[in-house]
């Protein structure tokens, strides 16, 4: 909160309206709310349904009772000498547009307010890594118990359908994202969906999903062979593994963003399977699942400790079958540490 009042000049405020911002910033989870950051306070507006639950926990100098923003506001605003509002370039414009309305100050949606608070979300506090590191947990645990109900007529739908439950049988919040679990041919989409396809003998099948925990997201995948795995099936797995293992083993603070993706993708290419490696190499994940930074090609941003990212490189090859193997890992001064912990030989069950 302190680095957005700072940023702030004399007669301006935030109104912090999106629901992972507001949370990031007050540690208070809302559906509906307001935050209203001036250079000395900071103010959270919350329905009846929060307010009590928000003057206990919540993160700010005040919490006010939610009842017409439009009246409440320019009260505050006036309060505190304010002539110009910023807001998240982010909102919807509908928000905008009845601020500006109801307004009679200069109401500006601002990307360098909103880069801000990307930058700070980036890198992670140790309470924030520990609750990532949970979510894994859950999820890891989940997909143990799925591996021992793995056999052949068993449907991708119904595979993802029992990891989810398991997320929230272990404790899981909620899932990550649409669990993805695709098999055989339908492997080589990187983000297909669970159908009615049945898993048979020599299918690869990739499982990729995540579960949420106090608002932290994890995101994992792992790729399984069924009974056994063709020289060639193995052959682009362990290519996979490979390019994982040399990306996580470059990364540490201060390394531009593009140099993990490409150690990732010289390895792929290098073995002749470039073309079919078609997605970035991986992303930052806190409490959404997509975040900063991004490990994409050429990206110049430089990687900070306490930064989470996953690593995910994978090959697919149309109508034929597709690997991806991905973890999360937190970024150290002197390199990082692997959140994730379940193995990455090729399990053939």
């Amino acid at each position: 909160m302190k680095r957005i009042s700072d940023s702030l000049s004399n007669g301006e405020a935030a109104l912090i309206i999106t629901p992972v911002n507001r949370r990031y910033l007050t540690k208070f989870h809302s559906s509906l709310g307001y935050l209203l950051i001036t250079r000395n306070e900071s103010i959270l507006f919350v329905d009846g349904r929060y307010y009590e639950a928000a003057c206990y926990y919540a993160h700010c100098s005040e919490v006010v009772p939610l009842k017409r923003l439009n009246e409440q506001l320019p009260e505050y605003l006036n309060k505190f000498n304010i002539s110009k509002l910023l807001l998240e370039d982010e909102i919807i414009f509908r928000d905008y547009k009845n601020l500006k309305s109801a307004l009679s100050i200069e109401v500006e949606p601002s990307s360098n307010l909103s880069g801000l608070i990307m930058e700070c979300k980036s890198v992670k506090s140790l309470d924030e890594i520990e609750k990532i590191e949970k979510a894994q947990r859950i999820a890891e645990k989940a997909f143990d118990e799925v591996l021992n109900i793995i056999k052949p007529g068993i449907s991708e739908r119904h595979l993802a359908l029992e990891l989810d439950y398991n997320i929230r049988k272990f404790g899981g919040d909620d899932i990550s994202f649409e669990t993805i679990v695709v098999s055989g041919e339908n492997s080589s989409l990187p983000h297909g969906v669970p159908g009615e396809r049945e898993v048979k003998p020599g299918d690869f099948i990739t499982f990729d999903f995540g579960a949420v925990k106090d608002g932290y997201h994890s995101d994992m995948t792992r790729t399984i062979a069924l009974e056994y795995a063709t020289d060639e099936m193995q052959k682009v797995y362990y290519c996979v593994l490979s390019a994982q293992i040399a990306a996580l083993n470059i990364i540490k603070e201060g390394l531009p963003c593009g140099e993990v993706d490409k150690a990732a993708r010289d390895v792929i290419e290098l073995q002749g399977f470039g073309e079919y490696f078609v997605h970035s190499t991986g992303h930052g994940v806190g409490l959404k699942i997509h975040e900063e930074p991004r490990l994409v090609k050429d990206n110049t941003a430089l990687l900070k400790s306490g930064n989470v990212v996953t690593v995910e490189p994978g090959i697919y090859i149309p109508s034929k079958f597709g690997a991806r193997i991905e973890d999360m890992v937190v970024v150290t001064k002197e390199g990082s540490i692997n959140l994730t912990k379940t193995a990455k030989d090729l399990i053939i069950i």
